[in-house]
């Protein structure tokens, strides 16, 4: 990937280089700053759509340049006030359900173990079952609202208004990437008790076991990362009212989680907003048993 200078104007060419560089899977994507915005060459006119729809989706305004063949350049001359609205209804969605169901990803993790032979689960297998968890888990927030970059914009529009979500969207990504850690290490610890319990008894109830101990292991070191980020989970002052519902006490998943949890990544137009958060993919109990194509 290569830098370009920061954009004066509220533009952070890193920022919007990296969610290229995501929507794509290819680190060698170019930009540079113009007089109308930042202009990102992309490898292919597919790339270049996807990388727009993207961009899109976390609040920016960006198009198509080119011609033809040629097609292959994605303009971005700002932020867009509605397509950020659009994601920060769709963040806080995506951090109540996290927040909601926090014994989810164990829960896919410990059945994927236990469906090995006990001499095929190895640390290796086990492993690597974690690292597509975390994977899926990360898609599926992909999915919900838009790719969270590996750091926030350092620059921010000069309009105060455009620039408070900005800073909005950002928080809730962090408060994602904690939810997202929250998941994994109650996943990882439920695996490793479920390898202990299962010599002790029947794999159906060393899995529960596992899970619910895990579970309160986790809920006894201190307050939910959900209670700590309710104010971001309002919506902000000209935001428009957020669909998603207090969170609810993390012991017990939502109903229905597991058929929702996580979605498949969907298709996303390089105009259109982010589309609504309350509706879930197909998703079948035993998440995250697809194998990942990409790494978060």
């Amino acid at each position: 990937m290569t830098p370009v200078e920061p954009d004066v104007a509220g533009l952070d060419p890193a920022h919007i280089l990296a969610i290229c560089a995501e929507s794509s899977q290819d680190e060698g994507v170019q930009g540079e700053r113009t007089r109308d915005g930042v202009r990102v060459r992309m490898p292919s006119r597919r790339a270049a759509w996807e990388a727009s729809a993207a961009l899109g989706r976390v609040g920016y305004t960006a198009a198509l340049v080119g011609h033809g063949a040629a097609r292959r350049e994605v303009l971005v001359p700002g932020w867009n006030a509605t397509r950020l609205d659009h994601r920060l209804t769709a963040l806080r969605a995506t951090m109540h359900r996290l927040a909601d169901n926090p014994l989810i990803t164990a829960t896919a993790a410990v059945r994927r173990v236990a469906a090995l032979p006990v001499s095929a689960a190895t640390p290796e297998a086990v492993e690597n079952i974690l690292g597509e968890s975390r994977v899926q888990l990360c898609r599926w927030v992909d999915a919900r609202a838009g790719i969270c970059a590996p750091s926030p914009p350092v620059v921010l529009p000069a309009d105060t208004g455009t620039a408070m979500r900005v800073r909005a969207a950002s928080s809730c990504e962090q408060v994602i990437s904690d939810l997202i850690g929250r998941h994994m290490r109650v996943a990882e610890h439920a695996v490793s008790l479920f390898g202990t319990l299962r010599q002790q008894m029947g794999d159906g109830r060393a899995q529960n076991a596992a899970v619910r101990r895990a579970g309160i292991t986790f809920h006894l070191n201190g307050r939910s990362i959900a209670q700590d980020s309710a104010p971001l989970m309002r919506p902000a002052a000209g935001a428009g009212r957020s669909d998603a519902q207090p969170a609810r006490s993390p012991g017990k998943p939502r109903r229905g989680a597991e058929r929702e949890f996580p979605a498949p990544p969907g298709a996303a137009g390089p105009a259109g907003p982010a589309p609504s958060p309350g509706r879930g993919g197909p998703a079948g109990q035993d998440f995250p048993a697809a194998r990942p194509s990409r790494r978060p």
